[in-house]
């Protein structure tokens, strides 16, 4: 790109209100400081605020104090990156699991490597509209066939599937099981009935928002519906939920042996340092203790969504991921300012990171929000509703 070509772009951005920024913000617990006001953070995929507990981090300082865990691995994992924080990390979440399980960095990472790495002129990847980019990017770099089936529609993927079955060995259907931007479910009860029909099926879930928040021990929607050994492929992220960083990669032995010989976001890359692995490792527990956390997020996300619907919104969500969908970049941006100024940090969710035309906010809860909170989202919600027909 040529520094007018990049000008040119910027400009462009600028104009159809698209432009973004990175900023840093001063966070404590819920709350975040913006232009030195105290405001509720709802931009946040802290979901069970672990991440931001004083008191869990205070603990974990405590551990690492009479640890020997490196600050850096200073290497990738297949040179000397591999420590026994890593492999302690990998052997717990497999057996929580019943799988095997592989580190990453990132859950981008993780998504963009393993698809590159699962793809070849004999596998056919099916994937849902809606899929992250890192699963894109990953498709696409395999040189795999590649088709996108409608949101949600097991119609379309099983019309797709009887037309393809007799030209692929392999067909790989790709989901996330709660979608980041929409915030509603896969439906993995059909997704694995359709897995069974046509047994050349192998399924892909990303529980990237949904690890943590679903299931007795926090560990997903897979596992709440009792389909972990019915699921080949299941990516989950420790920077969301789990209050952490990095992911993890669960299949079985043979394929984990596969791509730690074949992943080249796992091989050349240098592994997360140990003091991330140990404190992944210290998270799992946190996540098995923090069952009322999870109710109270459940709680909270259907009272929002009730709101929602009561007052004539249309409602995609069915988690604690609640967008309400304003069209226009510049409904989206008037909409943020007008949300801080009632206490509420929320942020506009505009265009590449959803179709254009869908620009929305995006209200993210957290399971430290209490019910005056709530009762107060809800209220401005309500006048954001008057806002938006009076001003949009």
């Amino acid at each position: 790109m040529t520094a007018q070509m990049i000008s040119a772009f910027l400009a462009s951005c600028k104009a159809d209100g698209s432009l973004r920024s990175v900023n840093p913000y001063f966070q404590n617990g819920i709350y975040i400081d913006y232009k030195g006001e105290r405001l509720i953070n709802l931009s946040s995929n802290d979901y069970l605020n672990l991440g931001h507990d004083l008191a869990i981090r205070q603990e974990f300082l405590k551990i690492l104090s009479d640890s020997h865990a490196l600050f850096s691995s200073t290497s990738s994992r297949l040179l000397t990156g591999t420590f026994n924080e890593h492999a302690l990390f990998e052997e717990k979440a497999g057996k929580l699991f019943h799988k095997s399980c592989l580190m990453f960095n990132s859950g981008f990472d993780a998504n963009c490597g393993i698809l590159q790495a699962l793809g070849g002129k004999e596998t056919l990847f099916l994937a849902d509209k809606l899929i992250h980019a890192s699963m894109i990017d990953g498709i696409k770099a395999s040189g795999a066939k590649f088709m996108r089936f409608s949101h949600n529609d097991i119609e379309h993927l099983e019309s797709l599937l009887i037309k393809y079955k007799e030209k692929f060995k392999e067909i790989i259907v790709i989901t996330e099981a709660v979608f980041s931007m929409d915030g509603d479910c896969a439906p993995l009860n059909e997704l694995v009935l359709l897995k069974e029909k046509y047994p050349l099926i192998k399924l892909y879930v990303d529980e990237a928002h949904s690890f943590g928040v679903y299931g007795k021990n926090g560990l997903g929607l897979c596992y709440k519906l009792g389909l972990l050994d019915k699921v080949d492929y299941i990516l989950c992220t420790l920077g969301k939920a789990a209050g952490s960083c990095g992911a993890f990669f669960l299949c079985d032995a043979m394929t984990k042996e596969y791509l730690i010989n074949t992943v080249r976001t796992f091989i050349f890359t240098t592994a997360l340092p140990p003091v991330n692995a140990l404190h992944a490792s210290f998270m799992l527990d946190k996540l098995n203790k923090a069952e009322s956390k999870r109710q109270n997020l459940e709680n909270a996300a259907k009272q929002v969504r009730n709101c929602l619907k009561d007052i004539g919104f249309k409602v995609l969500s069915s988690s604690q991921i609640i967008p309400i969908v304003v069209n226009t970049n510049e409904a989206a941006i008037k909409g943020a300012e007008f949300f801080k100024e009632k206490g509420f940090f929320v942020l506009p969710i505009r265009h590449p990171t959803v179709p254009p035309g869908q620009a929305r906010l995006r209200l993210s809860l957290n399971a430290a929000v209490n019910e005056a909170d709530v009762q107060r989202l809800c209220e401005v919600i309500k006048k954001f509703k008057n806002f938006l027909e009076k001003n949009i």
